[in-house]
């Protein structure tokens, strides 16, 4: 035998061992083959089993399915490393970039390779290294209807194998939809549930490296996840999310599953299972980026998983920016003051106080009506005191009189609420609580005044709100919204038993009016729009249109550009010439443009 022989011995022998770790994800716990684009390379998925929406705010996780990207609120970028078995490893690399309201685009690159290996022709010769390589690029298309509340995506991939010896490479399409919808109330938390489909590879070419074409499976994933709150702060919210995943690779259907826990939307844990490998993870946030790491516990060795993803939007240092930052350091000093307030409310619900816990949720309600938690408890205490008053199940006569005493209050009806409260002292020999309510009834002049009083301050808030729908329904916008703004502010002025109630309405008729304004935002001829024109022109609204300016300022630095720029356009409506918001919007554009 020559050495010509044996070197090509050893080459072809060097050529399976390096193919074994270019397909080393090849063997599940049946023995069946797994191909290259069997598993993604999202680290976040990994730990939680590799399940898809695990790592739904990774943009490598296009790769497993595009139309998550549409769900992304910040441009990203993606890199990610799993160390494999001797010196393999497989990389990946993927961005994610908003093209608009509904739209992104993304990237994206993989690689699984086998490490250097060294060969010689002889025994004597200088070692030579190969390695053997296989490539995945993905270019990736993602958009939302909002009607339907859908996400859809595309990839088209290029697929190259590099095996030293030989070469070859083939294009493939992917698709899939996602769609995020409300859950059932479970432990007494309103549930998500999130639901998509993808298939990989559902269209592809030949990728011949030798005399064969090699397969190129198509992967159907039905991925599925319910995401429940479980602990409730001022501004965010601690969650549990149960991942289950069904794969059909080769006639043969898998399951994935997982688990995570959120804390305050910076710190994630994960754990899961797939065929074969229990994995662990976690994921931290610091900045504008995210550290994820992820452990597979596999049949061979315990495999190591490395990620990191950097979110951005156009933050350039400048006028606009200086003055958003000082607007949402201002807006952070109450917001300090209301997260106290709503600690001392969760307390009070806690400890079952509820005329109290309810009196200090509807104050920070008003205040911060876009905050979820405290409108989360504030609604609660209401509908479980209706049930526990109305119900005929109830055998503790505490709680019966406590809720019938708690629902006549806040209808006004003072004397009901007294004859309760009475009974419930009696069974129960009363508390601090009922005491101090029973007393702000009792120092009142009388019962027949204090139920004036609210019946005429709801009188004149129900003036106002049917004024605002009669503008609303005339179409005219800006006097809507001027008029329902007027409403919030009657009723934060005047503490009611129905402020909130008046409050929340006048909020839903705003967000209404917004709507239907930013559909106008392109100018039309005049003959089309000459009542919107009229309004313009004699309802500008200059104070209202300063207090939407700042709102403005404070999304903006948040990095929520979208809804600053509605927020902007709004301000022109309300006050044509606004100066500033005619600059922030242009320059808001003109970066939105540039990326």
């Amino acid at each position: 035998m020559d050495f010509l022989s044996l070197y090509d011995m050893k080459i072809k022998f060097f050529f399976i061992l390096a193919l074994m770790f270019a397909i080393q994800f090849s063997y599940a716990a049946s023995g069946r083959r797994k191909h290259f684009l069997s598993h993604g390379p999202s680290v976040a998925s990994f730990g939680a089993g590799e399940t898809v929406f695990s790592g739904y705010k990774d943009p490598l996780i296009i790769q497993y399915n595009p139309s998550l990207a549409a769900f992304f609120q910040e441009n990203a970028i993606g890199l990610s490393r799993f160390d494999l078995y001797e010196g393999s490893a497989y990389n990946a690399a993927s961005a994610a970039l908003s093209l608009g309201n509904n739209y992104f685009i993304g990237i994206s690159a993989s690689n699984l390779s086998s490490g250097n290996i060294e060969v010689r022709e002889t025994i004597y010769s200088d070692a030579k290294e190969i390695s053997i390589n296989t490539w995945d690029y993905v270019l990736s298309g993602a958009g939302f209807v909002d009607s339907l509340g859908l996400a859809y995506g595309l990839n088209i991939k290029y697929l190259y194998y590099d095996l030293y010896l030989k070469r070859g490479g083939t294009f493939a399409i992917d698709g899939g939809v996602a769609k995020s919808f409300k859950g059932p109330e479970i432990f007494n938390n309103l549930s998500k549930i999130k639901l998509g489909f993808s298939a990989q590879n559902f269209v592809a070419g030949e990728l011949k490296v030798d005399a064969e074409a090699d397969d190129i499976p198509s992967i159907y994933r039905l991925s599925s996840a319910i995401i429940v709150p479980v602990y409730y702060r001022f501004q965010s919210q601690d969650s549990l999310s149960i991942y289950a995943d069904l794969k059909y690779e080769d006639y043969f259907l898998d399951i994935y599953a997982g688990l995570s826990y959120t804390f305050v939307d910076k710190y994630c844990v994960r754990a899961g299972y797939y065929p074969g490998h229990f994995t662990f993870g976690f994921g931290i946030d610091f900045y504008y980026f995210t550290f994820d790491y992820a452990a597979d516990f596999g049949e061979l060795d315990l495999i190591n998983r490395f990620g990191l993803t950097y979110r951005w939007g156009d933050r350039k240092n400048g006028e606009l920016e200086q003055e958003a930052k000082e607007a949402l350091d201002k807006e952070k000093i109450t917001l300090s003051e209301a997260e106290k307030r709503f600690k001392e409310a969760k307390k009070l619900y806690d400890r079952k106080e509820y005329l109290r816990a309810t009196d200090m949720l509807s104050a920070i309600v008003v205040s911060y009506p876009s905050f979820e938690s405290p409108m989360y408890f504030y609604t609660k205490i209401i509908d479980d005191a209706r049930k526990t008053a109305l119900s005929n199940d109830e055998l503790d006569f505490s709680n019966l009189t406590y809720a019938r005493g708690y629902c006549a209050y806040y209808n006004t009806d003072y004397k009901e609420a007294l004859n309760e409260w009475n009974k419930y002292i009696h069974f129960t020999g009363g508390s601090d609580e009922i005491t101090e309510y029973k007393n702000k009834i009792d120092n009142a002049l009388n019962l027949e005044q204090l139920k004036m009083r609210e019946a005429e301050l709801a009188a004149k808030a129900n003036e106002i709100l049917q004024s605002g729908i009669t503008m609303f329904d005339l179409s005219k916008w800006v006097g809507c919204i001027k008029t329902m703004e007027k409403l919030q502010k009657f009723v934060s002025d005047n503490n009611f038993s129905k402020s909130v109630e008046y409050y929340s309405k006048a909020k839903e008729y705003i967000n209404q009016s917004v709507l239907e304004l930013s559909k106008t935002i392109k100018p039309e001829p005049e003959s089309q729009h000459a009542e919107i024109q009229e309004e313009k022109q004699h309802e500008i609204d200059e104070e209202s249109a300063d207090k939407k300016y700042n709102e403005g300022l404070i999304l903006y630095a948040q990095g929520r550009y979208f809804e600053a720029e509605r927020v902007w356009e709004l301000t022109l409506r309300l006050n044509p010439n606004h100066r500033k918001a005619k600059i922030a919007l242009n320059r808001l554009r003109k970066n939105s443009m540039d990326n």
